[in-house]
């Protein structure tokens, strides 16, 4: 098929000047070599300016060129995208505000796997170093694979005989991490090396032959200094001096009620631990694209792309947890939301040791056929599969002491919290005070319990994919071309619940066992300075080998687990997806005007399969006609379908007012899916006995059957309007602004719906608890753009090589996602503020300040996002937790030592920037986590 027919699923990315012009009435690109940062903006330009919808883009002519360390950092750079940046690294993309689950992404326009329960994409399988380009499309079109409400991110990877010319590359960078630096043994260094060659061949016949092959490794690592609190988070207004008690309470009852209700005075939100962590990282990971591109004539284009990664990473975790987070809590202070800012409490503390491993594996390969069949007629088929292995262990063990009190204080989000003084008698903090700070150094005091753990889960995911495009020339004044085809893909994903055996350590062996892990196992503090940017109140405790002191615990015992047996908690499900569309291209003058677009409809048909299981029983009836469930020894498959259909129509028009100005309109429908962790089918049923007095099974089932998942759960859908005017100055000057609405149902509950249950082989019509729900409650989502991108090239030398970019978005949502912390007092629920969408940032900009000649390039870059609300896994009865405004100045140097080899300079992170989360209340910090700057220097041959 000709380039006219080809690019209409995807924007064609600029090739080199030796290769030939290309035509395209749809998505033409000026055709530019890219060579630095400025060449990169003046592709995304370039992109901007030809593309048949909205879409914002990042690209480079050759495999490795992009500038940024990961694929995550390259998209951060796209106006109104952001990452969340975790453990010193970006990663779960949001676009124009809307968190990652309303988003979508693919790799040469298909669909990626995934390693975990949700939708998101893994980006570091994709290292940087081998992908060509990042494209993003914030409006939809008919003939866009359906999935992201916020919009689709594509990745490219190279087409070598579009290329045209042979080009060997590698690259070896050497990192350094200070934080990893503190680690014993260690000297903070890593490393990322890369090849990649791409090659073409003029055939005897007159075909064309290409190939391309690149590799791209990693020895990296993400050491962690953080203060951390447990997951579960509760109201309390009890105070141990007033009030005695042991755990905390809420009750009318306390004197912080001042005689009348508890939700009328003073109350305070309490984890149920906190905890100091030190932990080690190691991350080995390789990659391999390849491609192949072969042209046997001018009508036929025949690509095979394929990918692969492999990911090994371990954490090695050391913490000092005080367990009893909620126990005679005493003297406390708060600020106007709850958030505790002192108290005194009541507590073990323990010394956990935890190592972690997960190895994941991705594949994925994909096969283009594009024929031109004739002058007006074209097919294009594409056949694919994409897969993903995942697997997690951990190894735990915990030594506690006896309980102490112990004064604590907020110190704010930039430092650890305080542990002030450490006592043995309430009434006398001064004169029982304990050294706890020299006692912690010794595994001895921590001689109350021990146990251990074994943990593992395991995950496989799947796409089969293939599509069918046909492309028709049309001879009109008006329409351009008539475009249809089909898309059908098949997922399977096989999540299985993460198994736990536990072996508490028996009173008679205790000291025993303790005494051989303090001689086998223990291990000098394993790092230096810890805690010292958090102004930690603790530098150091008694740590062990984590592997060495469960085997200790463990003996002979059998701890051993099997994810793969069949559990509650997995989740298999198979999703098979049929869209057919038809599209057609128009293009006329309006006076001075001329006008382009599209016009299109996407029909999405979706069959969901979803296998569980559920408690079995034999339905007995006592001769006072009582109904009794026995229960069986086995469970039961249960298997669960649904399917239901999405229409999408869309419209693109593209006003050219002037011959440098564009203003571009979209109207469309478009849907996400919910994650696959919600999908479960597994059904636990409640006992019946004869003293319940049942007279039916109905009845014994009512209020009697939850559910782990909901399979009945259908795309949610959004409306759009997407409003944008482009004044292009030039090839290296953009101005530009954006307004967007969007209005759809996108918030999940757990509500109860009625169900066929199977009993005893009979079927039952009942109410099922606990089913993930989309709310049928319509919100909207407002936000403009700007984007300003510059280059100024008037400037006498050396100003010349200056340039600047500039982008700015921000969104305002009315959505609301309801605090339902499990452990929480509904009365106290009820008047906790509503966060906002997951993922939502209500401003994030990034600035670029560059510049570059011949030899020398140089980029100081500033990202920023405002606070935004982040989910805990699948679970919708967890607390809300923020994180905080987050920023990173970054600086990229690269200099050309010869016309082959190129030195290069990176820091990330410049300033050590800490990742914040807080909790219900402001001030409730949740997490505060340091990984410090990150260094990168490297060496580039280029043939």
């Amino acid at each position: 098929m000709s380039t006219a027919l080809t690019m209409g699923s995807g924007i064609a990315f600029a090739q080199t000047q030796e290769a030939p012009p290309q035509t395209d009435t749809e998505n033409a690109t000026e055709i530019i070599e890219v060579r630095g940062i400025a060449e990169s903006y003046r592709n995304a330009i370039a992109q901007k300016r030809n593309s048949a919808t909205i879409v914002d883009a990042l690209s480079s002519a050759d495999m490795g060129a992009l500038p940024d360390l990961s694929v995550a950092e390259t998209l951060e750079r796209i106006t109104g995208v952001s990452g969340d940046r975790f453990k010193g690294n970006a990663s779960e993309i949001s676009i124009r505000g809307l968190g990652p689950f309303l988003g979508f992404s693919t790799v040469n326009g298909r669909a990626i796997s995934s390693g975990s329960g949700n939708r998101a994409v893994a980006f570091s399988q994709f290292p940087s170093e081998l992908v060509n380009g990042v494209v993003v499309y914030k409006a939809q079109k008919a003939d866009i694979l359906e999935g992201g409400v916020s919009g689709t991110i594509d990745l490219q990877t190279i087409k070598p005989i579009d290329y045209g010319k042979e080009r060997l590359q590698a690259e070896m960078r050497v990192n350094y991490n200070p934080y990893h630096d503190k680690i014993d043994g260690e000297n903070g260094f890593g490393y990322r090396p890369t090849f990649s060659y791409t090659n073409t061949f003029d055939m005897d016949d007159g075909g064309k032959f290409g190939f391309a092959i690149g590799y791209a490794g990693a020895n990296i690592s993400s050491p962690e200094e953080s203060y951390n609190t447990s997951s579960t988070l509760r109201n309390c207004n009890s105070d141990f001096g007033a009030d005695g008690g042991s755990n905390c309470s809420f009750r009318d009852t306390n004197a912080a009620a001042n005689g009348g209700e508890a939700i009328n005075g003073d109350y305070y939100f309490i984890p149920n631990a906190f905890f100091y962590r030190q932990m080690a990282s190691e991350e080995n990971r390789d990659a391999v694209i390849f491609a192949v591109q072969y042209q046997p004539n001018s009508d036929i284009d025949i690509n095979i792309d394929g990918q692969w990664s492999s990911r090994y990473y371990y954490e090695d975790r050391h913490d000092l947890l005080f367990d009893d987070g909620r126990r005679r809590i005493a003297n406390w202070q708060t600020n106007d939301e709850g958030a505790l800012l002192a108290y005194s409490g009541n507590s073990r503390i323990s010394s956990y040791g935890e190592y972690r491993v997960r190895d994941e594996d991705y594949r994925g390969i994909g096969l283009n056929v594009d024929w031109t069949i004739t002058d007006r007629l074209g097919a294009e088929l594409d056949v694919s599969y994409s897969g993903t292995e995942r697997y997690q262990t951990r190894t735990y063990t915990r030594f506690r002491s006896d309980r102490f009190y112990y004064d604590w204080q907020n110190q704010g989000s930039n430092n650890f919290a305080n542990v002030s003084n450490v006592y043995t008698d309430f009434n006398d903090p001064s004169g029982s005070s304990v050294d706890w700070l020299s006692s912690i150094q010794d595994l001895s005091f921590f001689d109350a319990n021990s146990e251990a753990r074994n943990y593992r889960f395991d995950i496989d995911d799947s796409i089969a994919a293939y599509r069918l495009d046909f492309d028709y020339v049309l001879e009109s004044d008006f329409f351009n071309d008539a475009k249809f085809g089909v898309q059908r893909s098949v997922r399977s994903h096989d999540n299985y619940q993460e198994e736990r055996r536990t072996l508490g350590t028996p009173s008679s062996v205790r000291d025993e066992k303790l005494a051989e892990v303090g001689a086998s196992c223990s291990i000098d503090w394993p790092q230096t300075d810890y805690g010292e940017d958090a102004n930690s109140p603790v530098s150091q405790w008694a740590t062990y080998d984590t592997r060495c002191a469960y085997d200790v615990l463990v003996g002979d015992a059998d701890l051993s687990v099997d994810p793969r047996s069949p559990s509650s908690g997995d989740v298999r499900l198979t999703e098979q997806i049929t869209s057919y569309y038809a599209m057609v291209s128009f293009s006329t003058d309006l006076g001075d005007v001329t006008l382009d677009g599209n016009i299109g409809v996407r029909q999405v048909n979706t069959d969901i399969e979803s296998v569980g299981i559920r408690n079995s029983y034999t339905v007995q009836t006592t001769p006072e006609g009582n109904i009794i469930f026995n229960e069986n020894s086995d469970t039961e498959v249960n298997l669960l379908t649904n399917d239901y259909s999405n229409t999408l129509p869309s419209l693109n028009l593209n006003f050219g007012l002037t011959e440098d100005t564009q203003l571009r309109f979209a109207a469309y429908s478009a849907l996400s899916r919910p994650d696959m962790w919600y999908y479960g089918s597994a059904r636990n049923i409640g006992g019946a006995s004869a003293d319940d007095d049942f007279a039916t099974v109905e009845e014994a089932l009512q209020d009697n059957v939850t559910a782990t998942g909901n399979p009945f759960l259908e795309a949610l859908e959004s409306d759009n309007l997407d409003l944008s005017y482009n004044y292009f100055i030039g090839q290296d000057t953009l101005l530009s602004a954006a307004i967007y609405y969007k209005r759809f149902d996108a918030r999940l509950e757990s509500l109860s719906g009625f169900e066929n249950v199977i009993v005893d082989g009979q079927s039952y019509n009942v109410e099922v608890q606990g089913r993930p729900t989309i709310v049928d409650d319509t919100s909207s989502i407002k936000g403009i753009e700007l984007t300003v991108q510059h280059r100024f090239t008037d400037l006498p030398a050396p100003f010349d090589g200056l340039g600047v970019v500039f982008n700015y978005n921000y969104a305002d949502s009315d959505f609301e996602t309801p605090e339902a912390g499990g452990a929480i007092s509904d009365e106290v629920l009820e008047v906790i503020p509503p966060a906002n969408v997951p993922g939502l940032s209500d401003t994030t900009f990034n600035t670029q300040l560059y510049w570059e000649n011949d030899d020398f390039s140089a980029r100081l870059s500033y990202k920023y996002r405002s606070e935004y609300l982040k989910p805990f896994g699948a679970s919708l009865a967890q607390t809300n937790r923020f994180v905080d405004d987050q920023s990173s100045l970054d600086l990229d140097l690269s200099y050309d030592l010869t016309k082959h080899l190129t030195a290069r300079f990176q820091v990330i992170n410049i300033t050590n920037e800490p990742y914040v989360e807080q909790r219900v209340a402001r001030e409730a910090f949740n997490r505060i986590e340091y990984s410090g700057p990150r260094y990168f220097i490297g060496l580039k041959y280029r043939l």
